[in-house]
Order: structure tokens, then sequence, then C-alpha cells
């Protein structure tokens, strides 16, 4: 074969076809899609379980408080804003038993409450209404009592 027509078939087998690019582009948008929902959902699990761990870290501020002040359960009109008062300003004997006005609220930026008898505890439940920051709800909308 004669250099020249060598150079004109590797010309012409150089760039990409149409149908070649076109299935590209749909794969790798189907494999974003993928990507997207899965971090989506992970990032919902993930202040979920920030929720879990915040309403765990203010039902042990509430028992020290109960401790401090020898009490065995919270009254049924329990406010958490005490767990952030200094002893002279109304707080418990060791208060305050938050650091941080953040510690009062969700991932979600709505406020953790005190349900006095609890569902899942006998005593009483702190609650984050969840994402919805309503009562009821599924997925990231579902309420976290602890």
């Amino acid at each position: 074969m004669n250099p020249v027509m060598r150079q004109r078939r590797n010309n012409r087998r150089r760039g990409f076809t149409l149908v070649e690019v076109i299935v590209m582009v749909t794969i790798v948008a189907i494999l974003g899609g993928v990507v997207a929902t899965t971090m989506l959902r992970q990032g919902a699990e993930g202040k979920a379980q920030a929720a879990r761990i915040g309403a765990n870290r203010i039902r042990a501020s509430i028992q020290q408080y109960l401790l401090d002040q020898g009490l065995s359960s919270p009254s049924g009109d329990f406010n958490i804003e005490v767990l952030r008062l200094r002893p002279e300003d109304g707080g418990g004997r060791n208060g305050p038993y938050l650091n941080s006005d953040d510690h009062m609220f969700d991932p979600w930026s709505n406020p953790y409450y005190v349900l006095v008898p609890g569902d899942k505890n006998a005593d009483y439940d702190v609650i984050s209404y969840g994402e919805g920051g309503q009562l009821g709800g599924e997925g990231p909308e579902m309420d976290i009592h602890q």
C-alpha cells in the first residue's frame, strides 16, 4: 500500500462518530444521576443522625439538670431554655448545661422539644420534628424521639 493511501485511511479514523458521542453523553448523564441521588440520600441520613446525637446531648443535659435540682423527672411544662441559664439567672446549680444556643436546634434549624411523659421513654422524650418541622412524616421528615 502506498504512503498516500495509508495517510488518507488514518485521517478518516481519527475522530468519534456522532453515535459514539451520544452514547458517551448518555452514559455520563446516567452515572451523574445515580451519584447525585445517592449523595442526596446520604446527606438526609447524615442530618437525621446529627439530630439523634443532638437529642441525646439534650437528654444528657436534662439528666444532669435533674440530678443537680434533686428531681426525678421534669415537670410537664419543662422548658429546655433553662439548660442555657447560669445559676444566678434561674438555671441549675452547675448550669449552663448546654454550651451554645445552637445545641437547642436540630440540623434543620427547628427547635428540639421535650415531651413529658414520653412516648419512647417513660419519663420524657426529646423530639426533633425532622426536616418538615411538623409532627409526623416519613423519610427525612420523620420525627426523631430520644
